[in-house]
């Protein structure tokens, strides 16, 4: 009886974190078929690069105005319904662009979007760091933030097979968050623990950031150099000489980068202390750039380069994670991973600015500097808490 309770208890586990890690994959997907098809649709409607990246940032802008009130929509809201709901919503947003080919309506719906997107981040990441046993915390997170890079790129490939034209990559988008809504009410297992009112509120978010600062300033680092790099690379290389081909096949090495090497490192997390793997990964992010500079002259020099650096900033995303959920009690966990994603909404939108800006001051090789010094900014306090 007692062995049978335990492997039930084990299955109903093992489901909750399918759906949570599931939802990541989901969001990832999202955004790696939403990004490119909006502004390629917003392109051809109105020939605006600059109305472009304006999308772009009113999801940005959601993340950051809402995030610090969503974990107290989980204390007031069951939190399945909240995620299967934002899912939902997701799936009609969607829709929504091909029939009102309305710029101003695009805006609104991009911003819909945001919202419902940081929601169902905020919630798979706290389900999971609830779920994960202590001593795999890193690993498991590892193994989310792969499904998050895979799902990333199957919505590249997505865009790809069915172009961006007409409802059909439309379509497509709206019915993988549709079908996403499926499994989060019917695989039943423990749900995620929402906060109390007074942890769910705007101020606990802050509270919780203190309990774990390394932590959330990594979220502040993922965002501002991965988004820095993806966003800035193709300019670099064009500056450098290199031809469309060779930056395209650097994009995609960066990308495998993040995809592979998210759970050896969240292995080696585990075994070696989280905070101490978060000070290697700093002092790589600080010298690696300064090595692509040194490399530039040598192309193929730069995709082991390129796929290491890409790899070891995505992992300020994992491991800070795992910081939280060892540092941050069950019912903080919400506002804590709110103020990860906070941290990381604002990371997107400093990051690329600042590192646009080097480039045209210090050409061409002023994106890979800011990358640099942004990571050396962080250094101190990944060093300070070393031996943590």
């Amino acid at each position: 009886m007692a062995l049978s309770f335990l492997i039930s208890d084990t299955h109903a586990r093992t489901r909750s974190l399918f759906v949570a890690i599931m939802c990541g994959g989901l969001a990832g997907c999202g955004f790696g078929l939403l990004m490119p098809l909006i502004s390629l649709n917003l392109e051809a409607m109105t020939g605006s690069g600059a109305l472009a990246g304006a999308n772009a940032a009113a999801a940005a802008l959601a993340m950051i105005l809402t995030t610090p009130f969503i974990p107290g929509f989980f204390s007031r809201i069951a939190p399945r319904v909240l995620l299967a709901g934002s899912l939902a919503l997701i799936a009609l947003c969607i829709l929504i662009f091909p029939a009102v080919r309305e710029v101003w309506v695009w805006f609104g719906t991009r911003f819909l979007i945001g919202i419902a997107v940081t929601i169902v981040f905020i919630a798979s990441e706290t389900w999971i760091n609830q779920l994960a046993k202590p001593e795999r915390r890193a690993s498991l997170l590892a193994v989310y933030a792969t499904v998050l890079s895979a799902g990333f790129g199957s919505g590249g490939l997505l865009l790809a097979l069915l172009g961006a034209e007409g409802w059909a990559p439309w379509i497509a988008g709206a019915t993988i968050y549709a079908l996403g809504v499926i499994p989060v009410v019917f695989l039943r297992g423990p749900g995620l623990v929402p906060p109390s009112s007074e942890e769910g509120s705007p101020l606990a978010m802050l509270s919780t950031a203190r309990l774990a600062p390394a932590a959330i300033l990594a979220g502040f680092l993922f965002g501002a150099l991965e988004n820095s790099f993806f966003a800035l690379m193709p300019v670099y290389g064009d500056r450098i000489g290199l031809t469309t081909v060779m930056v395209g096949l650097l994009m995609t090495t960066g990308a495998m980068g993040a995809l592979c090497l998210q759970i050896p490192i969240g292995n080696f997390a585990d075994r070696a202390g989280r905070l101490r793997t978060l000070g290697l990964i700093t002092i790589g992010a600080v010298a690696i750039p300064l090595l692509i500079i040194a490399s530039s002259g040598f192309g193929f020099a730069l995709f082991p380069l390129i796929f290491l650096y890409v790899g070891l900033a995505s992992a300020f995303y994992t491991v800070g994670l795992a910081v939280i959920g060892e540092r941050v009690q069950a019912g903080q966990l919400a506002a804590a991973n709110a103020a990860f994603i906070f941290a990381y909404g604002t990371g997107s939108l400093v990051g690329p600015m600042m590192a646009g800006l080097a480039t045209d001051w210090i050409n061409p090789h002023g994106f890979l500097l800011a990358l640099s010094v942004i990571a050396a900014i962080y250094l101190p306090m990944a060093l300070r808490n070393w031996r943590s």
